[in-house]
């Protein structure tokens, strides 16, 4: 049996689940892999430093004390490696674990490769030698074509492994959640660092809101000071969320959006957001651009929009047409049954492994 060690970089960070702990099952499962999961940060240590105060000369300390742990953590990472077949590095902004890694004789080196990391608003979190990574790993799996097609520069061993939305845990969730009638809500869903995505779609979402008194704007993971000055309307902003919250929020939501500007992040990024709207069962308007263009069969599974006028007029034709809306939300909602359940991606992911 191949042995495999999973080390993400924090419990926070989405990708840590998405990508990584809800294949724990699946793995248990397996008659050929066995995975350990493994954090390189210290969740105790997080929660102290997000209630750390932030003036300098007293944060200093705390970052010492945050260094000398990552460095125990890593120490730890590192022997617990000896003693699998491979390691699969999670979003893991570390170039000198990275390097101690790749030096273990017996033991292969796989990077996870997600969004576009290389670019410079990343460097500062850590990802300065992210080419090196690539190019010293053993393989690299990558989320799409679009992020593989820029990896073929710096490693030729890669596989794609897409996004699962855990519509499992959307499954167990389903029935809970009371339809709002006779109100539709239009929600996005994310992160403080991608809500500024929201200004793609400024223009459209006041003109829709100016003439519409039955209509909610639900924005789940953003930051209310980034966000545009909306003038027609106040949307209602949840800031923080957990998991088990953002299922429930996601299963609230009538009408799915994910703008994008046409930008090589938004290329990278991915389709994830419109995959999670899917199974949630969610109506999805999503930018016409990279990934979504694979995912959305325009007018069957969802929408794609790319200029203004589009976006103005597929949120008033989804909000006007319920029955439109169900249409296209039930047969979103096929797609990531057959295409990116957890079993699915496993899959993918199982095959890359066992090929190291």
């Amino acid at each position: 049996m191949k042995k495999v060690l999973i080390v993400y970089e924090s419990l926070a960070t989405p990708t840590t689940m998405v990508r990584g702990l809800q294949f724990e099952p699946c793995f248990a499962d397996d008659a050929e892999l066995t995975a350990t999961f493994i954090g390189r940060s210290s969740e105790r240590m997080n929660s102290i430093m997000q209630r750390w105060p932030w003036r300098p000369s007293l944060r200093r300390p705390a970052i010492w004390a945050e260094n000398k742990v990552l460095r125990q953590r890593e120490d730890q990472i590192v022997e617990l490696a000896k003693s699998h077949d491979v390691v699969m590095l999670v979003t893991v902004p570390s170039w000198s674990l990275h390097q101690r890694l790749v030096d273990l004789p017996q033991t292969k080196v796989v990077t996870d490769l997600i969004d576009a990391v290389w670019l410079p608003a990343f460097q500062s979190a850590g990802w300065q030698h992210i080419h090196d990574m690539l190019a010293t790993s053993d393989l690299v799996i990558c989320e799409n074509e679009f992020t593989a097609k820029y990896c073929r520069d710096h490693q030729a061993s890669f596989e794609i492994v897409p996004d699962s939305p855990q519509l499992e845990v959307f499954d167990q969730a389903r029935n809970h959640i009371q339809p709002n009638e006779p109100r539709t809500t239009i929600g996005w869903i994310g992160g403080k660092y991608t809500a500024d995505a929201l200004y793609r779609i400024f223009e459209p979402l006041e003109s829709l809101f100016r003439t519409r008194t039955d209509l909610d704007l639900l924005l789940v993971g953003a930051d209310p000071d980034r966000l545009p000055r909306f003038e027609s309307f106040t949307p209602k902003v949840v800031s923080h969320y957990d998991q088990a919250a953002m299922v429930d929020l996601a299963l609230s939501i009538d009408i799915g959006i994910f703008p994008m500007f046409n930008v090589d992040e938004s290329l990278y990024r991915g389709a994830l957001k419109s995959r999670v709207y899917m199974a949630a069962e969610t109506a999805v308007i999503a930018q016409r651009l990279g990934d979504n263009e694979t995912l959305i069969e325009h007018d069957v599974n969802g929408k794609l929009a790319g200029s203004d006028i589009e976006w103005l007029d597929s949120l008033e034709q989804l909000v006007e047409q319920a029955d439109l809306r169900n249409q296209l939300a039930a047969a979103g909602l096929a797609t990531v049954r057959s295409r990116y359940s957890r079993e699915a991606c496993y899959a993918r992911l199982r095959n890359a492994l066992l090929s190291v």
